[in-house]
């Protein structure tokens, strides 16, 4: 699956994707609980109360510039057992764990996208958890309180930090300190 078209999804009628909705499918709330992304008002989750959030965007993710060096390594929650084979040498490697239904994994993208098409040093490889009971969110999302989840590397291939959620001067201060 590629990235552009990673954000095919179905709004069920509580214009939700319907992969996620816990309307639709409560027992998935006990995932989002655990997470803490929980309105306890609504008796719904946090990322898809739209009574608090009525600026909650599930529309499909912009295309990614197409000089830009992005891949999707991991699709549909598909287990990546490491992520080191998978950095770029020479390259700031940025591995985003997002999701199609999460509004907050596409403003790391249209943060990210245009930094990504102005420099070739930096690589974005990402991986599509798909939904909170998936192999590679029980792999490597247990102890993440949010989506997106971004792991960054420098140019030699070293751990520069990882971020949960879009804090996007937190990502800016990461890409800079690894290009040190």
């Amino acid at each position: 699956m590629s990235v552009a078209s990673s954000g095919d999804w179905r709004a069920c009628q509580h214009r939700v994707p319907e992969e996620v909705c816990v309307q639709c499918q409560p027992e998935r709330a006990a995932k989002f609980k655990a997470r803490g992304d929980w309105c306890p008002e609504h008796g719904i989750p946090e990322s898809q109360c739209l009574a608090c959030h009525p600026d909650l965007d599930f529309s499909p993710p912009k295309a990614p510039p197409p000089q830009a060096d992005i891949a999707e390594i991991a699709s549909e929650g598909a287990d990546l057992p490491a992520l080191e084979p998978h950095r770029v040498p020479g390259k700031v490697t940025v591995f985003d764990f997002y999701a199609a239904w999460c509004p907050p994994c596409r403003k790391v993208d249209e943060h990210l996208y245009p930094i990504l098409a102005k420099r070739a040093d930096v690589a974005l490889r990402k991986v599509n958890v798909a939904s909170w009971d998936t192999p590679i969110a029980e792999r490597w999302l247990s102890e993440v309180p949010e989506l997106p989840y971004l792991v960054i590397y420098d140019k030699s291939g070293r751990k520069v930090t990882a971020i949960a959620g879009a804090k996007l001067p937190e990502i800016d201060r990461a890409l800079a300190e690894a290009v040190r």
